[in-house]
């Protein structure tokens, strides 16, 4: 009851205007006839909850949006319709947004970033954004101490980091150095690395990231070791631990050259502070070298399933564990054609046997002409399919299962029910890091994981302790010691077992799943001085 006199409260004195004032929308026209001319001093005049309404033009300005408010979002987006060019840079702030502009400084490109991210900084938006010829990073967080949080990077085109397409000299395109991000639905190419990630309860999904080439590396490109997602926090305290992430239902492809991978999670410099990463539903296409790479070890609990890794050409098998790790997985997955020309091949590899509690298995391997001799574990696995082709729509371009495909039904449970059986609403498996609650993202679309225990149950987590194995529940159900636990949906709310054993890779059939993400842009303009 006082939650509800205090909210009627509140609303009588807005009625009154004693309280409650109303939120601005200016106009910037860099040609006059708007409230403004240029848009920092747009940005100067807002109060918390207020827009700056950007119309067409080219803005030769670095600006910075100072915070707004909890639920009062300072926002400087363009007016539908028009393209609007920043010749600069943009800091964000906590409660902020920055919606749809062309930013570039190509005199210039390796001199900043297009936008940067004030240390410290909670609740900001970064959305359908065109970057090009800025760096390095393209987007940018403090690398000293200073984590932000509830970041969301949503829509965006990145592209020729650090260089322009005229001359390419290529820097990464991302630098997420905190916790609670949400990256979704961007477009990435014409970098070195796509994504640094030092933080923790990070999603990253459905981005594609294409057409990454060594040849295109030089003096901005460090090693040019080419990463979609990079995960190596340094030892010296300036990075967040990497922890608790998720990455599902991206797309990679044409990462080209002598040390192109898509995932690189390493804890050699993590104080044993890197952990638990999910790596699900995501494909691949055309990468010269590694899907995952941990060969220098420690960072534990990587579960790697329900991929599609097709010319993947590790020499020694795509993904790679090793150093003592603790906790890997590699099921459920398909891998086609992966480096052909091997003598012999592993498709995932724990490199000196110290892999504690490493399990493998229900995975597809094939070659259309051959392909190497298969040496375990793969060769050996339980429930793997070797040899069998898996009948893709098409093997170079649509990576869905066709209906007699041998990977329909091929896959296999994740986890089991431990201790005894009986009801209510928290249940402990044998292992529970397979699984996700939203790591604190509910509010933005980043959906618990559903499970299926057995063969009908099917409900929501509500919570996970990993360390306890206890996964909450949304509703209370009975169960059976043993029972087998499968995931039902993804963090997207998408049905991914429809039957009663999951598909192999990372397109499932049946329930509302949708092709292979966005597409690559077909639009993209360098910004010219």
């Amino acid at each position: 009851m006082t939650h509800k006199r205090s909210s009627f409260l509140v609303l009588l004195m807005c009625i009154f205007g004693a309280l409650c004032a109303s939120a601005a929308t200016y106009t910037v026209k860099v040609g006059g006839g708007g409230n403004y001319t240029t848009l920092q001093a747009c940005i100067n005049a807002m109060a918390a909850g207020d827009t700056c309404m950007v119309y067409a033009g080219t803005y030769n300005e670095t600006v910075t949006i100072s915070a707004g408010a909890a639920g009062n979002y300072k926002t400087l987006k363009v007016n539908p319709g028009d393209t609007v060019n920043i010749n600069g840079a943009v800091s964000v702030n906590s409660h902020t947004k920055l919606v749809g502009f062309r930013i570039s400084h190509a005199s210039s490109p390796a001199s900043g970033p297009c936008v940067s991210v004030a240390g410290n900084a909670t609740d900001w938006f970064i959305t359908n954004n065109i970057m090009q010829s800025c760096g390095s990073p393209m987007i940018k967080e403090s690398r000293n101490f200073a984590g932000t949080s509830y970041g969301y990077i949503q829509g965006n085109t990145l592209s020729y980091a650090c260089s322009t397409p005229a001359s390419p000299n290529t820097c990464t395109g991302m630098l997420i150095n905190g916790d609670h991000h949400l990256v979704e639905n961007n477009d990435i190419s014409h970098v070195s690395d796509g994504i640094t990630n030092f933080g923790m309860y990070n999603v990253f999904r459905n981005n594609v990231m294409h057409d990454t080439y060594t040849s295109e590396c030089g003096s901005n490109s460090g090693n040019c070791h080419i990463d979609f997602i990079e995960s190596e926090p340094v030892a010296d305290g300036s990075d967040r631990p990497s922890a608790y992430n998720l990455y599902e239902a991206n797309f990679i492809t044409k990462n080209i050259g002598g040390n192109a991978h898509v995932f690189l999670a390493q804890g050699d410099a993590c104080n044993s502070q890197c952990r638990n990463l999910i790596i699900r539903f995501n494909h691949a296409y055309q990468v010269d070298q590694v899907w995952l790479l941990n060969d220098l070890g420690l960072y534990t609990h990587v579960k790697n399933y329900n991929n599609t890794e097709v010319s993947v050409n590790g020499a020694n098998g795509s993904d790679f564990w090793a150093g003592g790790n603790v906790g890997g997985a590699a099921l459920n997955n398909i891998y086609y054609n992966n480096c052909p020309s091997c003598s012999t091949i592993s498709p995932y590899a724990a490199w000196d046997g110290a892999e504690a509690n490493f399990v493998s298995g229900h995975n597809l391997i094939y070659y259309p002409s051959g392909g190497p001799t298969l040496i375990p574990p793969i060769s050996t696995d339980a429930g793997s399919v070797k040899g069998q082709n898996p009948k893709f729509v098409n093997p170079s371009s649509d990576w869905h299962l066709q209906a007699d495909s041998p990977a329909l039904g091929a896959g296999t449970a994740l986890t089991t029910i431990t201790g005894t059986s009986g009801s209510g609403s928290s249940i402990t498996v044998a292992d529970a890091d397979y699984f996700q609650d939203g790591l604190g993202l509910t509010a933005v679309g980043v959906q618990p994981d559903w499970i299926r225990i057995g063969a009908s149950t099917t409900v929501q987590i509500a919570s996970i302790n990993y360390s306890t194995r206890v996964i909450t529940l949304a509703r209370p159900i009975s169960w059976t010691t043993g029972s087998l636990v499968y995931l039902y949906k993804d963090s997207a709310g998408k049905t991914v077992l429809s039957s009663s054993a999951p598909d192999l890779g990372a397109f499932p059939s049946g329930g509302n799943n949708t092709p292979l993400g966005p597409p690559p842009p077909t639009n993209l303009v360098l910004v010219v001085q």
